[in-house]
């Protein structure tokens, strides 16, 4: 039993850091600024595809994938990007008001910037695992997020838990860090695709 644990855990942690180095490869080919958004869509769908059946992981098809979704993802990548690089600008803006009127604003763009971040989550594996338009993705992501808060907490302690590894061991983020986002956040929204995954059937 603890044989077969730990060849999982060995077999996970090889998938992870393979989805990892893909994401990094990617978007280094897109020189970051074009490559970042097909590299998550990319490794997103590559995941929802295989899970840990490591030997199905090729770089050919994720290259494919990478160059079917090169303009969309990056499209909808920058969506949410100029949304957080706005607030961020506002938030540095209102953080150089020493006024304690100031303090709610603060709070409640930070909460704004959480919230943008999550829904970008949640719409890229919206995306990846439905034939969805992209407004139609980013409904039900907003629905997902205030569905349930229970989920929603479990998520963002585990984001929490992944940050701070990636602060204290560098070396994480080179290997580990955004796959094993991806993996949290498909596997928190599991119960809630599989909910929309009923409705269409029902249809």
């Amino acid at each position: 039993m603890l044989g077969k644990m730990t060849q999982r855990a060995f077999i996970a942690i090889y998938v992870l850091m393979i989805l990892n180095l893909a994401f990094w490869l990617f978007s280094l080919i897109g020189l970051f600024i074009l490559g970042t958004g097909p590299a998550l869509r990319t490794i997103t769908e590559e995941f929802l595809n295989h899970k840990f059946e490591y030997h199905n992981y090729h770089f050919q098809e994720m290259w494919q994938l990478y160059k079917k979704y090169f303009w969309t993802a990056n499209g909808h990548f920058y969506v949410f990007f100029a949304f957080e690089l706005f607030l961020f600008y506002d938030l540095y803006l209102t953080s150089q008001i020493k006024t304690m009127w100031m303090l709610p604003i603060i709070f409640l763009l930070v909460f704004v910037m959480v919230v943008i971040a999550v829904v970008g989550i949640y719409t890229l594996i919206i995306e990846s695992t439905f034939d969805v338009e992209f407004k139609n993705s980013v409904k039900l992501a907003f629905v997902e997020f205030f569905s349930d808060f229970k989920d929603l907490l479990k998520f963002l302690a585990g984001l929490l838990v992944i940050g701070a590894l990636t602060r204290f061991w560098p070396g994480f983020l080179l290997f580990l860090t955004i796959s094993t986002t991806i993996f949290w956040a498909v596997f928190s929204s599991k119960k809630w695709i599989d909910t929309i995954t009923d409705q269409l059937e029902a249809e």
